[in-house]
């Protein structure tokens, strides 16, 4: 399969999965409270941070390797299952501490049950990878948007029952068991009766700086949580949580669709700098033709979108949305330089950053706490802008002829697509105001996303961004978006010219 077969197959199963779940998102939050979405939270933090010891970077030293044998993966596959089962173990230990930590005594029995996710996903991580560097991701595609269909209904069903919490933490278990068997299934792999050590050894020293790494950028992404839940409680916690994901599922859906399929490509570029300079530009300027519209697109409409949409006792997240959605921007590009380091083999690299750029955002969360959640995230927002030129241009070293002002040029015509349907999406809302029409109407939303997404085609249409053409090739598109060249000639003329000019750049 090639990279546009793969990001298409990739692109179905994630937006799929992640239309579904937003749809299932919003159904879950007009039925639970934000306290239940703070208890998950909590009990999160603490998963996902063992979960980092799970895998140990076996996933991508398996995709990132020329060669790979069934000794290897068999030997990888017992490994996995046995460390998942000390992980249980130790999650269901550690349940009362971490209750105590929080003061919240409901956190204990919440991180006991999710423990069994260790369990349930430890099985799948092979047939994952062996599928990844097959890039077989149709299968990938249909295993993700099935199990998240399964797991969503079973939270809906419970949520109604009235289990609050437990409805989302049982829902998420089921998910990851149906994703593991159709995994398995459909990867036609099976585990031999082999176990070497010296398999698991040879990729040890790779998989840990993988590891060592994403401890570090986890402690970085997750210690809001942690300090939100800790000093200022599970209400606050819900809302932020709540206004995070909001933000974080449309990003994630695009930049972790390509990068998927990317990883791989990467990897086989990793000794052709021309080649991988141009094909990461091309899938951040990809990225950025979809992200930086959504972030901005949902900042501007936040008010009328929660009151709609989600209910009026979400109001408080409006407030994070504001904040959160530049961050998201930022995010969305930055998380693609991981695959510079790991396509370089460079694992190593990426450590010594994650440590450096880690301690500065786990003390901005620290900062800001004295301001309660919204202090939370303007700070962290703010270190992640302070951050951005180092963290670009370190990972640029590994390719030859790579700077920050190609990036630069790759994402202002986005930049200014995007900004420029803000911009009409607040003057058009403006004027609604005036004439009566609320915001608590869903008019209002309905009318004002309209016209975002009708000025961002036109502005699209005139600016004519490389990302259109790849997207061409990726979907079935109306000709008529890409018939009169030349009327877009002298603005793309223009828009190069200004595309060398120094920018500040998201991540």
């Amino acid at each position: 399969m090639d990279v546009y077969g793969g990001v298409r197959w990739s692109a179905i199963g994630a937006w799929g999965q992640q239309l579904v779940q937003f749809g299932i998102g919003i159904v879950l939050a007009r039925l639970l409270m934000p306290r239940d979405f703070g208890l998950l939270a909590m009990a999160t933090v603490f998963i996902g941070f063992l979960g980092i010891f799970k895998y140990m970077g076996f996933h991508t030293a398996v995709v990132q390797r020329r060669q790979v044998d069934e000794a290897l993966l068999s030997s990888l596959y017992y490994f996995v299952l046995a460390v998942s089962g000390l992980l249980f173990v130790a999650t269901v230990a550690a349940a009362p501490v971490v209750a105590w930590v929080y003061g919240e005594p409901r956190v204990m029995g919440v991180t006991a049950v999710l423990g069994i996710g260790f369990l349930l996903s430890a099985p799948c991580l092979i047939p994952f990878s062996v599928l990844s560097r097959q890039m077989k991701f149709g299968r990938l595609a249909v295993a993700d948007l099935v199990s998240g269909v399964i797991g969503g209904g079973v939270s809906i069903a419970l949520a109604v029952a009235g289990l609050g919490v437990w409805a989302l933490a049982i829902g998420s278990l089921v998910g990851t068991a149906v994703c593991t068997l159709l995994y398995q299934a459909l990867s036609q792999w099976r585990p031999r009766l082999i176990f070497r050590w010296s398999e698991v050894r040879s990729v040890f020293s790779f998989g840990a700086n993988i590891t060592g790494f994403s401890l570090f950028n986890y402690f970085a992404r997750n210690a809001d949580n942690f300090i939100i839940g800790a000093f200022l409680g599970a209400g606050p916690l819900g809302f932020y949580s709540l206004a995070y994901g909001i933000l974080l599922k449309p990003r994630d859906a695009v930049t972790n669709v390509l990068m998927r399929v990317l990883f791989p490509a990467f990897s086989r570029m990793q000794d052709d700098d021309a080649r991988l300079k141009a094909a990461y530009l091309r899938a951040c300027g990809a990225i950025a033709f979809v992200t930086f519209p959504m972030m901005l697109g949902l900042m501007v409409v936040a008010h009328p979108f929660v009151q709609v949409v989600l209910g009026e006792k979400w109001l408080p997240a409006v407030p994070l949305i504001y904040v959160l959605a530049p961050l998201g921007m930022i995010q969305s590009i930055w998380s693609t330089v991981g695959q510079l380091y790991l396509a370089k083999g460079r694992a190593d690299w990426q450590l010594r950053w994650g440590l450096f750029s880690g301690i500065i955002i786990m003390v901005s969360f620290l900062i800001g706490v004295p301001w309660g959640v919204f202090g939370v995230a303007v700070s962290y927002t703010a270190a992640c802008v302070i951050l951005l030129p180092v963290g670009f241009y370190v990972p640029f070293l590994l390719v030859q002829g790579l700077r920050l002002r190609d990036l630069a040029g790759a994402l202002f015509p986005h930049v200014l697509s995007a900004g420029l349907m803000a911009i009409a999406v607040a003057c058009f809302r403006a004027g609604l105001s005036f004439l009566g029409v609320r915001s608590d109407m869903p008019t209002h939303l309905f009318f004002s996303v309209g016209i975002g997404i009708v000025v961002y085609c036109v502005l699209v249409f005139y600016v004519r961004p490389q990302a259109l053409t790849d997207l061409r090739r990726l979907l079935p598109t109306p000709s008529f978006l890409f018939v009169h060249e030349s009327v877009s000639e002298g603005v793309s003329a223009q828009l190069v010219d200004h595309s060398r000019k120094p920018a500040i750049l998201s991540d």
